[in-house]
């Protein structure tokens, strides 16, 4: 097992590095753009057509441990009251789909009988 003549090599650990900084900027670039982004598309902003569509996906949060404890201690009746009370938390992430791109030899020519 501690064989001396196999050893972890700097160019290893100087590509680990190396990715992890631009893992590192790719995300926050990433980041900044789904940022931008969702703030366009919840203001109604119009996308440019083309091969790419973005949408925001709604998640809808709720504090995990309120309702067991509601329930537990005071029945589900308050829970479904105390629900009510208290909206969820909703957020949007951003959504990117790509869509197959018509070939571009579409109705450029006559269709083949294979017949």
């Amino acid at each position: 097992m501690n064989d001396p003549t196999i050893r972890i090599t700097q160019r290893e650990l100087a590509e680990i590095s190396e990715l992890q900084r631009e893992v590192a900027w790719r995300n926050k670039r990433l980041d900044d753009l789904k940022s931008s982004i969702k703030a366009m598309l919840l203001s109604h902003i119009p996308i440019e057509p083309g091969r790419f569509d973005a949408k925001l996906r709604k998640q809808i949060c709720r504090n995990v441990p309120w309702k067991s404890l509601v329930i537990e201690k005071l029945g589900q009746g308050a829970a479904d009251w105390f629900k009510k009370l208290y909206p969820p938390h909703v957020r949007f992430e951003v959504e990117v789909v790509e869509h197959a791109v018509l070939p571009l030899w579409k109705d450029k020519e006559e269709p083949i009988d294979i017949s």
